[in-house]
């Protein structure tokens, strides 16, 4: 009897326990058993691409393989954990802290992959591949990444892309691995670019090899983003501003609309987008030709002879000089104890204002800026945008600098007055103001925020973003003070200091621009910044070109070339008639 209560007792015991099992754990356990048979794979969503004005991409995607570790299919025990770890490090050759790091900014039971490296080659997948069995927890991944048709096109106007910083993920709106813009129209247009990723519930066998895949969700792309950027038009004047460091703005005057803009040097942009070191970054960070800079908004320059037309507008528009005014110039003009140089030794003799201007005499406009006087100058300097923001819409741009008149009394130097005359003293633009200026002078006084989106689209809900374009500003002239603008600087490429940008069947308009340094050694002497600003043709304006070279020398021996070398370049058709019927 007592070994049948025995009995019936653990019975009971038993059943109890099955019951608990099954009935109040069972969901646990279930759960348990998906876990180990079951993987989550997320699917990267393709970034949208950017398209130039004519539908030719600027940037792309393409597959490609990137190192991942599974935290919870590593090896529990430390020292199998670091074999592994360790393997990877020495078939791939990177840096075994870099692996541990990885693993441990997540939980080790983590079932999602946590990117390691991107961009493997086929020879780094195929030493995983051989190694595989060893390496648990250890995948490679297909996962869409950005090509460029050079590895520094476009650098500081598209940006690059890399991982969420430790930063970016405190706000919850990225997770870890996302790719993320961090400059240029990346960044602006993160949101849009980015799309939403898919996943796949795989399942595993006991080795963690793929057996079915349970559910799948697809990604969905990025929108498409149409920019203003002509590709031809950015690639020419890349190509004219090989070997040379400072900056070229292309933009349409009749809508604002950026064609093309460089920055050089640059830097490649592929290095940002893959795993960079420290000492690489440093490298980068540390040049003394400042890579990452984007001169064309970011740096400030005086702006030379380009200035004397917002001198000549000043005068013409106050009426405090005139066309016909003339003044010999003998190369000096004597200031009190000071005495101010012309750029042409021995001076242009006799000459009227748009010989002046043709010829940038310097002699001229250190007379007639005393005659406009500061407050005349800077007020038409300022209504040309100078001093203030164009608006562009990519992070850091410089305000540049209109001087204001010193001492208590607010009254203005005449030495200031004569510097600012020929633009040097305390004057500063960037080359996107200078662009904007002409663009203005081109259009009849029309000052655009430039623009560089026109608009953002997905194939299933249609246009999301449109930009028609916004003015900023407008210059009030006389009709006649912009004729005469247009006359002088047409004056300026076929008499003048500009003649090199001349092209046989194309009206151009330009001024050219030797911006001078202050020299702190003999090697510095003489590497004066050089400028050419343009428009084409003169009567129906299409196109500015700003050319800016740093150290350069004279503008019109060194930046009309290159301005040249673009407007060949957007003018090609006219110019080939030209020289057909030549």
């Amino acid at each position: 009897m007592a070994i049948a209560v025995a009995v019936m007792g653990a019975f009971l015991v038993i059943v109890g326990q099955l019951w608990y099992l099954q009935v109040l754990e069972g969901g646990h356990f279930l759960d348990a058993s998906d876990k180990n048979r079951i993987r989550i794979r997320p699917v990267a969503a393709p970034r949208g691409i950017l398209f130039d004005k004519n539908g030719v991409p600027l940037v792309d995607n393409r597959p490609a393989f990137t190192l991942s570790l599974i935290p919870r299919e590593l090896p529990r025990e430390d020292q199998n954990r670091d074999a592994v770890l360790g393997r990877v490090a020495s078939l791939l050759q990177i840096p075994y802290q870099e692996l541990a790091e990885s693993v441990t900014r997540v939980p080790s039971d983590s079932f999602l992959p946590v990117r390691v490296r991107r961009g493997l080659t086929l020879e780094d997948m195929a030493k995983i591949e051989e190694w595989k069995l060893e390496l648990p927890g250890v995948i490679v991944e297909v996962e869409p990444q950005r090509t460029y048709p050079n590895s520094r096109f476009a650098a500081h106007l598209l940006g690059y892309v890399r991982e969420a910083s430790d930063e970016q993920l405190k706000g919850g709106r990225y997770r870890r691995g996302d790719m993320v813009g961090q400059s240029g129209l990346e960044r602006l247009l993160d949101e849009f670019l980015r799309g939403r990723d898919g996943g796949e519930r795989i399942e595993v066998d006991a080795l963690g090899r793929p057996v079915r895949v349970v559910q799948h969700t697809d990604p969905h792309p990025g929108s498409q983003v149409i920019t203003t950027i002509d590709r031809r038009v950015q690639e020419a004047a890349e190509q004219a501003m090989e070997g040379k460091a400072g900056a070229i703005v292309v933009m349409d005057p009749r809508s604002g609309d950026i064609r093309a803009l460089v920055s050089t040097p640059a830097f490649e942009i592929d290095r940002f987008t893959a795993t960079i070191d420290r000492a690489a970054w440093l490298r980068v960070v540390q040049d003394p030709d400042h890579p990452l800079l984007n001169r064309a908004i970011q740096s400030q320059y005086a702006p030379g002879s380009i200035f004397k037309i917002v001198v000549t507008a000043a005068g013409l528009q106050e009426a405090t000089i005139a066309p016909m005014d003339r003044v010999y110039c003998n190369g000096e003009f004597h200031l009190g104890a000071w005495t101010f140089k012309d750029w042409k030794e021995g001076g242009h003799g006799s000459v009227d204002l748009q010989k002046a201007l043709a010829q940038s005499c310097n002699i001229f406009y250190y007379q007639a800026g005393l005659k406009i006087g500061g407050a005349a100058i800077t007020k038409y300097a300022r209504a040309f945008g100078f001093g203030t923001a164009t608006g562009v819409e990519l992070g850091g741009e410089k305000l540049g600098l209109i001087p204001q008149p010193k001492g208590r009394r607010k009254s203005w130097q005449g030495g200031d007055i004569v510097n600012m005359s020929i633009g040097q003293g305390q004057v500063l633009v960037t080359p996107l103001q200078v662009a904007r200026f002409m663009a203005a002078v081109a259009n009849g006084g029309v000052l655009w925020k430039p623009r560089l989106v026109e608009r953002i689209e997905r194939p299933d809900r249609g246009v999301l973003y449109s930009d028609p374009g916004q003015v900023a500003g407008h210059v009030e002239l006389s009709p006649a003070v912009w004729a005469f603008l247009r006359q002088a600087l047409w004056a300026v490429v076929n008499d003048g200091t500009g003649i090199a940008a001349k092209i046989p069947g194309i009206d151009i308009a330009g001024k050219t621009g030797t911006a001078q340094m202050i020299a702190h050694s003999k090697a510095e002497k003489g590497q004066d910044h050089a400028w050419f600003a343009a428009f084409a043709p003169v009567r129906d304006p299409e196109v500015v070109v700003v050319v800016l070279v740093e150290r350069g020398g004279k503008g019109g021996q060194v930046a009309a070339p290159i301005a040249r070398r673009i407007l060949n370049a957007i003018f090609f058709e006219k110019v080939a008639v030209a020289e057909i019927r030549g």
